[in-house]
């Protein structure tokens, strides 16, 4: 399963997202997040992580996001960066279900 998340964390239903990641993990099910636009915001900080890479979901962003608000050089270990072609990806090739959390 792939989740693309676009809206900053402040801006979201964070705690549901948190909850269906983790309840996906138990049930065995390949979780990424994919976070592009306002979400790229999220993979500069080391506790929004912590919440996601211990459990084995990988996390993306989208490097053109990070790149036009200068997070680039802030994207913290463990976060793969990817770009259009990248989200193209993992949409058709590694995902078998996508997920836009609003």
């Amino acid at each position: 399963m792939l989740i693309i998340l676009r809206r900053s964390l402040f801006d979201c239903d964070y705690e549901s997202l948190v909850k269906l990641a983790r309840k996906m993990v138990e049930k065995r099910v390949n979780v990424a997040i994919l976070h592009i636009q306002d979400a790229s915001m999220a993979v500069t900080l080391d506790t929004y992580l912590r919440e996601f890479l211990p459990s084995g979901i990988k996390i993306y962003v989208l490097r053109e996001d990070c790149e036009v608000r200068g997070l680039l050089h802030k994207v913290k270990d463990g976060v793969r960066t990817v770009d259009y072609r990248g989200w193209v990806d993992l949409v058709m090739n590694r995902h078998d279900k996508v997920v836009f959390w609003t």
